[in-house]
Parts: C-alpha cells; structure tokens; sequence
C-alpha cells in the first residue's frame, strides 16, 4: 500500500517537473506590423526603437521571445492590425492612437486639444498612474493592451496649400482626419469639413484634391513625403502625437509572469528611445521641409489662444457626454498635478 502511494507521488512529482521545464523552455514569436520600410535615417523614431527591441528582447529572454518587423503594410493596413490583434492573429502594432479609436472609444480622451503643454507634463501623465489604469482596463474590455505610450514625432499641426495664420484661415478646407470622432469634431468647430482617409492612402488624397490639408506632426509630414503635396504648415500644435505600442492582450495572457514582465521593461526601454530620437527628429525634419520648399507659419500666441478657446471645451463637453467621463476628469487632473510638479522644478 506505502509502495503504491509512494509511485503515485512520485509520477506526479515527475509529471509537474516536466510540465514546469516545457513551460520554461516555451517559446513566443511577435509580429509586429509596420506602416513603413525601414527608411534611409541613421536614426527614426518609428523605427530605430522597434529595430532595437526585436535584438533586445532575444537577448533578454535567452531567446524564449523571438519578434520580427514586418515592413511596407505587410500584415495589412493599419485599420485591418488593429483587428488581428484584438483576435491575437498579430501580437503588436506601434501606431497613432487614433487608429483604435474605432475598437475602444474611450482612448479619444488623450486627443483633448491643447491637452498637454509641453513634452515634460505629458510624459509625466503619459507614464502615470491614470493611464496606466486606462491600459490594463482597455485591454480587458477591447482585447487591444497599450503597454506604453511613444512619440508620433511631437505635436501635430495643420497643413494645406493655403496660407494659413489664424482660425479664420482654416475655414472651409477640407482636411483629412483619422475615424476618430474627436479629431473630427475639433476639425467642425474651426469651420473646416473632416474626411476620414487611411494613412496609407494619405498622400494620393492630396495629390489628387480628395482632401485640401491634413494635421500630423512634422516628422509624419516629412515620413510620408507630403511636401510633395503640401505647401504650407501652420505650427499650431493643437494636439499631441503619441505613437502607441499596442499588443494583442491575447497574446499577452499566454505569456508567464517573468517573460511578461521583461517584456513590459523592454518595451518601456524601447519607448524612452523613441521620445529621444523624435524630438532630435523633429528638429532636423522641420529645416528639411523648409528647404524642400514649404512654408512654415509660426501663428501668433493670440492665434493658438483661439483655437483653443474655439476647440478645447467643446470637446471636453462631448468627451464627458458620450464616453467616460470620470477618465476626462483624471486626465485633466493629472495634467494640473504635472503642471504644479513642474513649476516647482520636480519635473
């Protein structure tokens, strides 16, 4: 009886040893999509970090997460990825938050005009506790988990070929916007017409009259080639760019513990650079349009004053009618207790 007990113990003893080795020694691959090649740039903020974290976390994991780049659209347009991540088919996509605007309506709240006045408030707030929360709640409730929030190459501006200094200069253009209801509210309120158009079919909309402007940030505008198309940007920096690394939860709940946790670190590490890189980018990327021909208008503070006061409570109005209300009222919170942290030089 002691000796047939014992076997007993022994196979299951011998059955979760082996079950805990073949767990250790899974393997996980990403897919990670990308709306563009790898371009020419010793240095890009899109790419570089991506490029750095498929080596770094190889190496990491001792090999146990493998990730692979791929180029050119080639899982599919960005509107497409989004839903292949949510059905864990992708595992990641590094992208504008705007694409997910459609699966998870609540993300809108970061697209609040003039929300952040400067880099440093918005990364203490884009790091912190608030959207954090929002992270792990999107990702329970849309199957698509933000695990940190990138640059998009800064703060986004309008562009067109119209001269354009003021509001009143905006109005009646037809300007190209994502599907993402705030942008395009903001876009009705200053008197121009939103027409939802795909990044990737973005510059023939221009080239062929579809649409007369569009507003991303500088790098984008130099990234896609649009000063081929247009002339003049108006740096209005009426909205900040992220550039979020967005995974499959899926994906993510099949990870254990220690290999998820060295991924979150990596993708945060990968993220620092990123900011680094764009805002070096950003720089070099505006004296190239310059010398490419198109022209930059610096508006007056009075001018961006009052396409804040045409856009900004509006839009908080409509964020707290129609979506979360209490994540508006975080966010905005947020923002003054990193204002206050920064004027009292703990930024």
């Amino acid at each position: 009886m002691k000796t047939g007990l014992k076997l007993v113990l022994l196979t299951v003893i011998l059955t979760a040893a082996l079950g805990a080795i073949a767990y250790a020694k899974e393997e996980f691959f990403i897919k990670i999509a990308h709306t563009h090649g790898p371009g020419t740039d010793p240095e890009h903020y899109a790419h570089t970090p991506l490029q750095c974290f498929v080596k770094d976390i190889e190496q990491a994991t001792n090999g146990r997460i493998k990730a692979k780049i791929y180029w050119n659209h080639a899982l599919g347009k960005p509107e497409k990825v989004m839903n292949l991540l949510r059905s864990g088919m992708v595992e990641m996509q590094a992208f504008a938050d705007g694409q997910a605007a459609p699966y998870y309506k609540d993300i809108q709240a970061i697209g609040i005009p003039y929300l952040f006045p400067n880099r440093e408030v918005c990364y203490e707030v884009l790091d912190g506790p608030v959207i954090e929360k929002f992270n792990e709640k999107m990702g329970r409730e849309c199957g698509i988990r933000p695990i940190a929030w990138g640059e998009n190459g800064g703060y986004r501006h309008f562009s067109s070929n119209k001269l354009m200094k003021t509001a009143a200069d905006l109005k009646g253009l037809k300007m190209r916007t994502m599907t993402h209801p705030v942008h395009m509210e903001m876009v009705r309120l200053l008197g121009m017409s939103p027409t939802p158009i795909s990044y990737a079919d973005l510059y023939t909309a221009l080239q062929t009259g579809v649409v007369d402007g569009q507003e991303n940030s500088i790098s984008t505008v130099k990234m896609a080639k649009l000063d081929e198309v247009q002339k003049y940007i108006i740096l209005d920096g009426h909205m900040y760019a992220p550039w979020v690394w967005f995974y499959s939860q899926k994906f993510l709940d099949k990870l254990p513990d220690d290999l998820r946790q060295i991924l979150f670190r990596e993708v945060r590490k990968a993220v620092a650079l990123n900011r680094e890189i764009s805002q070096r980018n950003e720089k070099k990327d505006l004296e190239y349009l310059e010398k490419k021909g198109v022209t930059i208008i610096e508006p007056t503070p009075e001018a961006k004053a009052e396409i804040k006061k045409l856009t900004q409570g509006p839009i908080v109005a409509m964020l707290k009618k129609n979506y979360d209300p209490q994540l508006v009222d975080d966010l905005l919170e947020a923002v003054k207790e990193a204002e206050a942290k920064q004027a009292a030089g703990k930024l």
